[in-house]
């Protein structure tokens, strides 16, 4: 239906405008056309359905100028919104505007006078983006080839003209485009890789204006917004039906060039936005398409691959080989060599040599310049002149300073108080390093506390962490690195962590020498065997002691990781004796998520790349999951590893029931307590839950990429020795968490029949089996 007054008569330009909910774009688009001189200019334009106010303001518009032309059609996509308008279309020139950029106040004078005065087809100009911030040129063609007046050419001339294919920074003879009935493929995402790669094979005249004839709106919103697989498809199904038209033209070799520029497209930006948006089905469905595209490369095709950016070499070849699992590792972590354990073919082992080797080069190039400089004479100088201080700063600088300092202070104090009270044999305890209080220190230290209050034990912790509150009530809590920490540590006989005990001693030269004169008592995280670790004799030669729960765990730490039998102790780990070793019959109807970390994910960017962040972002915004939350009338509390505390703020919430909690928002033990059931993925938390006899759920989506990773596989088989139920897709941890609540969550017969293999002791006694063994080790002579 048209809206407006009625058409003026034959204007030099119909200005075509499709409209989809930009409201808040539109007048300022509208006002750049309108503020045209010295050129009559038709404006038509077509709302696509829009939902936000859009069309009402195209009706003000309509109303107000006899020039615009109002036509609507029902979500048609922005090809067939154009085709509407060429086909009421009456200007001699056709020019294609977005709704939320602007044209240049003189760009469409200049464009017809250019066309009229060398006969063009088409009138190319320069498109220029724009932010809040800044201007750029962000078309590399632009920026390379039109810096200067070209007054006709073809395609076969300029064949770098196939680079630029959006349809709006030109002006098009109408003339041409009806001679050719051309139209703009319609219910696709490719409508102007399309419709401009044919128009250039028709034009016998184009040509280049070195103007800034468009602006064009960088939109944060449009840069956040989520690419679907359907984008690649159309994207990459335009581009294979364009190589019938450059064969019938005799042009292969310019499809050529089309196909390198869409095939770095794809691999560039708009794939690391796949890799931070997509679920991980996604993602390979989305590898397969652009694959497509990446085959029909020639071996000429993928050696000038080498003047890409080494990222987007290393795509090509995973994606020529089909080398999926390891490209999703490599985007996760592309500093870390441990993809390479991913790869399945040989020939992508081989073609992926050179480009690492190029990069070592490079790499080699830049130390040798760094060299250079190191070497002059100038540098020398200013060396010498530093040296002085940067050795005063040193010690102040670095942690291993101040410290360092009160812990050599703090010696003759401590040998002289240890002088007057010989048999006072210190306890120092702390888990995470010195930074947390939730797990088996923290309930060790409470328990050795409240039972044996004349036991000089004190718990070693970061001033500044968010559980010192938790803590300090029980007393003899201990900033760490403080001057009671030097002193204390200098009296120390005895020495528990759940860690490498770096943060219970000072740096450097603390280490040995107190490792030598202390019992020294590994309490673990949790139940080890859901992965290999690195404590092993070899790399920990000063643990005295390690604490296990069950058999497995006692044989694979006195055989596999080289403890003798004597070292470790099968007390059970301290956390357990906080829970009931069964759940009682009240429900709180609350679900516990709490899955491990990724240690080879460093840094938000790769964290918002990772599949770990897009599985799990995924489930808690999953609509299936709010509605089963509201029907079974469930909470669900997603707290992440500590470790993954800084990224927190990265997930999302589908629901008002889902809640997304940091370290101080309920704690972790409170949850574990109270929970009906646990998601997971390979978090020795699950043992808390098996503990209770409590179901859970594990969500092992990465398992592949999560075995192979250094330093080994499990020592468990998931399947067969876990008391969980296993799932690897959101679709199957979907069902099972909905037979779950259907069923009470309850767990199985055949899962508490595991439990007997999984805990040598479920009676609460675990605190005081690890105290009688130290007891017993101080004894001995």
């Amino acid at each position: 239906m048209i809206k407006g007054a009625l058409e003026i008569m034959a204007p030099a330009v119909s200005v075509i405008v499709p409209v989809f909910n930009t409201r808040d774009y539109l007048s300022e688009c509208i006002e750049s056309v309108l503020a045209q001189s010295e050129v009559e200019v038709e404006l038509i334009m077509v709302d696509d359905g829009s939902t936000d106010g859009s069309l009402d303001v195209l009706h003000d518009y309509a109303a107000r100028y006899k020039n615009i032309r109002v036509f609507t059609q029902n979500r048609k996509r922005q090809g067939a919104a154009r085709n509407l308008a060429i086909q009421h279309a009456s200007g001699r020139f056709l020019s294609f505007l977005d709704s939320d950029d602007t044209l240049p106040e003189t760009s469409l004078k200049k464009m017809v006078e250019t066309a009229e005065k060398y006969g063009s087809d088409m009138v190319c100009g320069i498109q220029q983006s724009f932010s809040q911030w800044r201007k750029w040129i962000g078309v590399p063609v632009h920026q390379r080839e039109f810096n200067r007046l070209i007054e006709c050419t073809t395609i076969e001339e300029m064949p770098t003209l196939i680079q630029d294919i959006s349809a709006c920074n030109r002006l098009i003879r109408r003339e041409s485009i009806e001679k050719h009935a051309m139209r703009f493929p319609e219910g696709t995402a490719g409508e102007d890789l399309d419709f401009m790669a044919r128009m250039y094979l028709k034009c016998d005249v184009i040509t280049i204006l070195p103007e800034v004839v468009y602006n064009y709106r960088g939109r944060d919103d449009s840069r956040t917004s989520r690419i679907s697989p359907q984008f690649f498809e159309d994207r990459v199904a335009v581009t294979e039906s364009l190589e019938r038209a450059f064969a019938e033209k005799d042009a292969l070799d310019i499809y050529q060039r089309l196909l390198r520029s869409e095939v770095r497209k794809l691999v560039g930006n708009r794939f690391l936005k796949v890799i931070k948006q997509s679920a991980y089905d996604e993602q390979l469905q989305i590898f397969g398409i652009i694959g497509r595209l990446v085959k029909k490369l020639s071996p000429e095709d993928m050696r000038s691959a080498e003047d890409y950016a080494l990222r987007e070499q290393v795509r090509i070849i995973m994606l020529s080989a089909e080398e999926y699992d390891a490209l999703v590792a490599y985007e996760n972590a592309p500093r870390s060599p441990r993809y390479l354990t991913l790869l399945k073919s040989d020939a992508a082992k081989a073609q992926l040599f050179e480009p690492m080797m190029r990069m070592q080069f490079q790499g080699l190039a830049r130390f040798e310049r760094v060299q250079k400089i190191q070497n002059s004479r100038v540098f020398a100088v200013a060396s010498r002149i530093s040296l002085l201080a940067a050795k005063c700063l040193k010690l102040a600088s670095t942690v291993k300073g101040l410290p360092m300092l009160k812990y050599f202070a703090a010696a003759p104090v401590a040998k002289l108080a240890g002088a007057l009270q010989p048999n006072k044999a210190i306890w120092l305890m702390d888990e995470r390093i010195a930074s947390s209080a939730e797990d088996n220190g923290y309930f060790l230290f409470k328990y050795l506390r409240e039972t044996y209050p004349q036991l000089p034990v004190f718990y070693v912790l970061k001033r500044n962490s968010p559980h010192w509150g938790i803590v300090a009530p029980l007393g003899n809590v201990v900033a760490q690195y403080s001057w009671k920490h030097a002193y204390l540590l200098w009296r120390a006989r005895v020495m528990l962590s759940t860690d490498s005990f770096r943060g219970l001693d000072y740096p450097s030269e603390s280490l040995p020498r107190l490792r030598r004169k202390t019992l020294n008592v590994f309490l673990q995280h949790g139940v080890a065997g859901n992965k290999t670790m690195t404590y092993t004799r070899k790399n920990y030669p000063y643990f005295s002691q390690v604490i296990v729960s069950n058999g497995i765990e006692q044989a694979f730490f006195s055989g596999h990781y080289g403890f003798t039998p004597k070292q470790v102790k099968l007390t059970g780990i301290a956390r357990l004796d906080a829970l009931a070793p069964r759940r009682g019959a009240e429900r709180s109807r609350k679900i516990l998520v709490a899955p491990t970390w990724r240690r080879w994910l460093k840094g938000q960017e790769q964290i918002q790349a990772s599949r770990y962040y897009h599985a799990w972002n995924s489930f808690l915004t999953s609509v299936s999951l709010a509605e089963l939350l509201e029907r079974h009338q469930m909470e669900l509390y997603f707290r992440p590893h500590f470790n993954m505390m800084h990224f927190i703020d990265e997930f999302e919430k589908g629901s008002p029931r889902v809640h997304v909690i940091r370290d101080l928002d309920q704690p972790l033990h409170h949850l574990i307590r109270e929970a009906d059931l646990l998601i997971t993925d390979y978090s020795s938390v699950m043992y808390d839950f098996f503990y209770q006899e409590k179901p859970v759920l594990g969500y092992m989506f990465d398992r592949h990429e999560w075995e192979v990773q250094p330093p080994g596989p499990p020592h468990l088989d998931y399947e067969r020795d876990l008391a969980l139920e296993l799932v690897t897709t959101e679709d199957a941890l979907l069902q099972q968490l909905q037979q779950c609540l259907e069923g009470g969550c309850k767990m199985s017969a055949d899962k508490r029949s595991r439990l007997d293999k999984l805990f040598s002791h479920r009676d609460g006694d675990n605190c005081e089996r690890i105290y009688r063994a130290v007891i017993e080790e101080l004894a001995q002579p």
